[in-house]
């Protein structure tokens, strides 16, 4: 297996899982990719492929929504924001799932996430990470969403979630010099992204972040970026450098689901998707 084989995550919030699930497998089947790239929601499916932490995002997220709520409009009204942010990104990942900052660390890949800079419209990639706060502090900044999130400070700049610049960084893949990428969409091969109906590029969105011309400038740009994206994997699938798992157009999960039973349907999806194509994987991995 080449070294320069890395994976990218994209985002979407709850259609995350499906991703967990593809995750997972590699998990049981031991496949060890060295490099990995996750925006947004994707980060949390990533952190625990590198700490190796198996259905960590069944006992972490999905379990725990049978007994809380973990988001909705009310906490929205509540707190200031749609999803429980200290929950997910503070205490159940310190005390009652506890991620393995050490197996993360031990584990010899290199993670990447990012945050997008609400000043200069330019996404901030971390991928190192010193202690196990500042690693929290990143996953939360990049999943703090336009609306539904308070702003996130990061060392005096204004941040919000990482796809709001680049959902799928197949441009940061190619940068970092890989020769062979994996990609997990949380999208059908049929979705390109419109700006219309979109919630952040709404007047509300204007009026409320005049003042941080960068998010703005991003959001405008995200639907070309977005769809460029997806054609230049295409291109890349066409040629044999990259490897695309998509969910079945089938089954419809949204950026909001909250029902358990449905999430872990979802998660099953996700982990049979990577099984039926393990022999693939491996042709592609060894080729």
């Amino acid at each position: 297996m080449s070294g320069k084989t890395g994976i990218i995550l994209e985002g979407g919030a709850m259609r995350g899982i499906f991703t967990a699930g593809v995750m997972d497998f590699y998990l049981e089947k031991n496949i060890n990719i060295e490099n990995v790239v996750a925006v947004s929601a994707g980060a949390y499916s990533g952190m625990n492929y590198v700490s190796g932490q198996k259905n960590r995002i069944v006992d972490s997220v999905v379990e725990p929504m049978r007994k809380e709520k973990l988001l909705g409009v009310s906490l929205l009204f509540k707190n200031g924001e749609f999803f429980n942010m200290e929950a997910l990104f503070d205490r159940i990942p310190r005390y009652d799932c506890p991620f393995d900052f050490e197996a993360f660390k031990k584990s010899g890949k290199r993670f990447i996430t990012s945050t997008t800079n609400c000043l200069t419209g330019e996404a901030v990639y971390f991928d190192e990470f010193p202690d196990f706060d500042y690693f929290l502090k990143v996953i939360r900044t990049g999943n703090s969403l336009p609306l539904l999130s308070k702003m996130a400070w990061f060392d005096g700049v204004p941040m919000m979630d990482g796809g709001m610049v680049d959902a799928i960084p197949v441009s940061k893949a190619l940068e970092e010099g890989w020769d062979k990428i994996i990609v997990v969409l949380t999208r059908d091969s049929a979705y390109r992204k419109s700006s219309k109906g979109d919630i952040y590029n709404s007047k509300l969105v204007k009026v409320l972040y005049h003042k941080y011309k960068g998010l703005l400038k991003a959001i405008d740009a995200r639907p070309g970026i977005y769809n460029n994206s997806i054609e230049t994997l295409e291109a890349l699938e066409k040629e044999g450098r990259a490897f695309i798992y998509r969910p079945p157009s089938t089954i419809t999960l949204t950026n909001n689901e909250h029902d358990a039973d449905m999430l872990l349907k979802y998660h099953q999806v996700g982990f049979e998707t990577a099984e039926a194509r393990y022999d693939e994987l491996m042709e592609f991995l060894n080729k």
